[in-house]
């Protein structure tokens, strides 16, 4: 794939399943186009009416280097609404990946993202990646405030009460609590 190439190609590439290969590849050209338009194309992408053209653009993302996923940080806000209204939990998990990579600080604290990881957290109905990553950020977002970290604990010590955890959510929870204490 050419830099030259417009974004109704980049389109045309994340319509159908892409494989490993296809990642490294499209990583590649992404990475060294130096003014940023096939990232901003891939952004748009995102955000795409089509399922798995947004589902493949956010799992891109997730592939490319830090300093191209750097350029998301300006964007987190959009990225924490986005992750809060897709219907794709696929799209979902990919942009909490995203986001939990994202340096959170008081400036891009949202309490209705907070919210939403604590329900998802919590929601059976939520995929087992989901709700770690969730856990994840709540994490996060948390500890700039240590009256959220002491809630966030208590919830954390008491969430397989509430939700019989996977072996993978017990772990989560497990390293995010020795971070806390």
């Amino acid at each position: 794939m050419a830099e030259t190439d417009n974004s109704h190609n980049l389109r045309n590439r994340l319509l159908g399943r892409i494989h490993e290969n296809d990642i490294h590849e499209l990583c590649h050209v992404i990475q060294c186009c130096e003014d940023h338009s096939l990232l901003e194309q891939l952004y748009t992408l995102l955000f795409n009416s089509e399922k798995r053209v947004a589902d493949n653009a956010a799992w891109l993302f997730t592939h490319l280097d830090a300093a191209h996923q750097g350029w998301l940080y300006p964007k987190c806000d959009e990225l924490m609404q986005e992750a809060m209204s897709t219907s794709s939990e696929t799209k979902r998990r990919l942009l909490l990946t995203l986001l939990a990579a994202q340096p959170l600080c008081e400036d891009n604290l949202r309490t209705d993202f907070l919210d939403f990881c604590m329900n998802q957290m919590i929601s059976s109905g939520s995929s087992v990646g989901v709700r770690a990553l969730s856990m994840k950020l709540s994490f996060l977002l948390c500890r700039l405030y240590p009256e959220l970290l002491a809630e966030f604990s208590s919830a954390l010590e008491m969430l397989d009460d509430t939700s019989p955890l996977t072996p993978a959510l017990r772990v989560a929870r497990k390293n995010i609590l020795k971070k806390i204490h």
